[in-house]
């Protein structure tokens, strides 16, 4: 096959896999984020409100209208559908965490009233135990990923216009920049392989000594140039670098620097590939070597949060 066709060949299927992740999976990753963040910065009345709304949209209407007014977060609401009563309790604050406790006191609630069922919505994470105890009690949870979806259509058209038109804007210029570097990589790919030729047959007799060979030199030693330590303009431009690269790596969803020796990332794959990944870039710069990495476990995940230095002093 011709070089320059391998070369096309390969920008094309490097191209097209990085523009379907980054719209498929990645600009969805970015819409959920920043809905979840739009959903924690509202009150909890305005919170309450829009989930109520979603609920109606699923049949379920409050029994007492006027308790829709309720202005004490935390505040759990009857609905009816159908004739059956059910609860509602509204969890707000994406730092939400929620365990088994808040699921098992809905659940007794919920038996004490006589109510078919509950339901537990928050913009923020129910853990496994929480889960677990939803579960085995009869709970629907509506969390995160299940939530945003829900209130999507309900949400202020400006508002939601600026979370689904960044996502797209991000996705499309991050599509952008893959498909120069997919052209980058497609023309180094088939010029390497245009310069790539055959050595001539050797025309000598078997065991003929090579009369042109030159005396092998002894190879010079190598010379290690002293670490220097980089200024602080220097420093920043190597933590942007790092935070870009691991950025637009797939199997890592954000890498950001909370300090100047933090750096916390979002990964959306296993522990080991994502370390892999982030020690891969860090490495590159000496004097980031030793920073500390908090590897944040995928959304929804009940993973722990791990603290880690690629390499140590």
């Amino acid at each position: 096959m011709p070089a320059w066709l391998i070369g096309i060949a390969a920008t094309i299927l490097i191209g097209a896999a990085a523009t379907a992740w980054l719209w498929m999976v990645r600009r969805r990753s970015d819409e959920l984020q920043a809905g979840l963040e739009s959903l924690s910065a509202m009150r909890w009345r305005d919170f309450s409100r829009i989930v109520l709304a979603a609920m109606e949209r699923r049949g379920l209407r409050l029994m007492v209208p006027e308790q829709g007014n309720s202005p004490e977060p935390g505040t759990g609401f009857a609905l009816t559908r159908n004739g059956e009563q059910w609860l509602l309790a509204c969890k707000h604050g994406s730092a939400y965490r929620i365990g088994a406790a808040p699921v098992e006191e809905l659940a007794a609630s919920v038996r004490l009233g006589g109510a078919a069922g509950g339901i537990l919505a928050t913009d923020g994470w129910v853990e496994k135990a929480g889960r677990d105890a939803a579960q085995a009690n009869g709970i629907e949870v509506v969390d995160g990923r299940r939530l945003w979806p829900a209130v999507k259509p309900l949400m202020e058209a400006g508002e939601l216009e600026r979370i689904v038109g960044g996502a797209r804007a991000r996705a499309r210029r991050h599509i952008g920049i893959s498909w120069l570097a997919a052209v980058t990589v497609g023309l180094l790919l088939g010029l390497g392989l245009a310069g790539t030729r055959p050595d001539p047959p050797d025309d000598r007799p078997v065991g003929a000594p090579d009369l042109a060979a030159a005396p092998q030199a002894a190879p010079a030693p190598v010379v290690y140039a002293p670490f220097v330590e980089p200024t602080e303009a220097e420093m920043q431009q190597q933590r942007e670098a790092v935070s870009n690269a691991l950025t637009l790596t797939p199997g890592i969803a954000r890498a950001l620097w909370n300090t100047r020796l933090t750096l916390s990332v979002d990964r959306s794959n296993s522990e080991a590939e994502a370390w892999a990944i982030v020690c891969r870039e860090v490495e590159l710069y000496p004097a980031l070597r030793t920073v500390r990495v908090q590897l944040n476990p995928p959304l929804g995940s009940d993973e722990p949060v791990r603290w880690r230095q690629c390499k140590t002093m």
